[in-house]
């Protein structure tokens, strides 16, 4: 490898799955269970994809590979993942750890783009007026940066996502319907914004910015796959339905489910070697 790589990859129905998932994409490889919650099963992680992911932290040169995912720090710290990630964002980029602890700096950073945007209490008004009107069944708050719902899929579509966004444009936040779940997010709060950071504080310690990697199955990981030097995204996702991606160095696998992680993962195997040649191209 001739310079250093960064790998930032989303989580749930990209690498790993719940058994509700696994059955309706398919993709079913040998797997091992890396998420149980209150006694119940949560997510699980193809073994290939598993070992493939230790690997590669183990790569004898400056790979790192950053988990990056909308769930809550608490949601994320609950993953059984094959290695020990130095850096991890979660809450969609409103959150980076280090070794597992806060980044201070990049909370304060994102503390300022947030003041830019309607408060998250405004919001949650707004998603709590939706659950007395029985349009969403609960509402939640995330990280005090972001709100989601939980829905039924078949009750809420996308005249409500419409009218939602409708009272959120003004408030400088966006609308993403996920199945059970509908997110309220401010404009600020991106992926991309906290991969960057992390990309920068790579590049000063290594003298070279590292090549980007990137793999997501949500519009929520749009920016983040936009800001990638090669991305993939899962058939079978949310951003697949919509026809290929429309990023021109992103690639859709040939499967889905599970066996759409043991592609992505090999396709890192393969790419890390060259990457980082493509940064600099």
């Amino acid at each position: 490898m001739s310079g250093p790589v960064l790998v930032s990859t989303d989580l749930d129905r990209t690498l790993i799955f719940s058994p509700r998932a696994t059955e309706l994409l398919g993709g079913g490889l040998p797997r091992s269970v890396v998420e149980v919650h209150e006694g119940r099963v949560i997510s699980e992680m193809a073994d290939v994809v598993r070992d493939g992911l230790a690997e590669l932290a183990r790569f004898p040169a400056a790979v790192t590979v950053v988990p990056t995912t909308t769930r809550t720090v608490r949601q994320l710290q609950r993953i059984d993942l094959p290695f020990t990630p130095r850096f991890s964002i979660a809450a969609s980029g409103g959150v980076v750890l280090e070794h597992g602890r806060v980044d201070e700096a990049w909370s304060r950073d994102t503390a300022a783009r947030l003041a830019r945007c309607a408060p998250v209490a405004e919001v949650r008004v707004v998603l709590d007026g939706l659950v007395e009107a029985g349009v969403v069944l609960r509402a939640h708050t995330a990280e005090d940066m972001f709100c989601y719902g939980i829905v039924d899929p078949a009750r809420f579509g996308p005249e409500e996502v419409e009218r939602l966004t409708a009272q959120m444009l003004p408030r400088s936040w966006r609308v993403a319907h996920q199945g059970t779940k509908v997110y309220a997010l401010p404009d600020a709060l991106h992926k991309a914004h906290a991969i960057a950071h992390v990309r920068d504080r790579l590049a000063a310690e290594a003298g070279d910015v590292p090549a980007l990697l990137a793999a997501g199955d949500t519009w929520l990981d749009a920016e983040m796959l936009e800001l990638a030097d090669r991305g993939w995204v899962p058939a079978g996702s949310e951003i697949s339905r919509s026809g290929p991606p429309p990023w021109p160095r992103v690639t859709l696998t040939a499967s889905a489910g599970h066996a759409a992680a043991a592609e992505i993962v090999a396709a890192w195997h393969e790419a890390v070697l060259g990457a980082g040649e493509q940064a600099r191209s």
